[in-house]
């Protein structure tokens, strides 16, 4: 690389903690809690890179509270946002009702394949995004492929995500390992990454 169904698994950060429950994800956007928000500069940055066109499909994955998803229907995509935690899905839906149908939101466990190839049609996005996601991730060789089958030919795979050797030992099961984006980005002929800030949030693109 050059520069709606009910979850039944738990995913495991990266370095042998414990799995992490759909229960506390529920919790948590129950509580009104997301984490680092996005703002115009990111989906700025993010228009550069992967040049949206207006009425393109996008797949925002692990969608939260849906700010980011919002964000991608305001660069003129057609987002469905989806997320294991159906509170999630519910605040998507009522936070950005106005947006609809270029903002859609359903219940969806990205790491169960069987759910995913019911629910997604193949080479159908344009874009997809996992915005502080793939940490949490279980088989990151397996979302890979996933990602891959549902892109359009010439379709970008962005990952936001934190570095695990930027972060403090406590705090590395919410990053990335360089490991663990080898394993993605073999999966893609080209891609390239930029940093929101330096030393901070990394973005990569992977086009299919």
């Amino acid at each position: 690389m050059t520069t709606s169904h009910t979850p039944t698994h738990t995913s495991a950060p990266p370095g042998g903690t414990p799995p992490i429950p759909v229960t506390h994800w529920e919790e948590l956007f129950a509580a009104g809690c997301s984490f680092h928000r996005a703002d115009d500069k990111e989906l700025h940055l993010l228009a550069d890179h992967v040049l949206p066109t207006v009425g393109q499909q996008a797949l925002d994955v692990g969608c939260g509270l849906g700010g980011y998803a919002a964000g991608l229907a305001g660069l003129g995509y057609t987002t469905l946002a989806v997320d294991w935690a159906q509170f999630s899905v519910a605040a998507v839906r009522d936070r950005y009702s106005g947006l609809e149908p270029r903002l859609s939101a359903f219940c969806l466990d990205f790491e169960d394949d069987e759910a995913v190839t019911r629910a997604l049609p193949t080479a159908s996005f344009d874009l997809i995004t996992m915005r502080l996601v793939l940490a949490f991730m279980t088989d990151k060789t397996a979302i890979a492929r996933r990602v891959h089958r549902l892109l359009t030919p010439g379709g970008a795979w962005v990952i936001t995500t934190p570095m695990a050797e930027r972060q403090s030992a406590d705090r590395r099961r919410i990053a990335v390992t360089a490991q663990d984006l080898a394993v993605v980005t073999g999966h893609f002929e080209r891609g390239s990454w930029y940093d929101l800030e330096p030393g901070g949030i990394r973005c990569i693109v992977m086009r299919r």
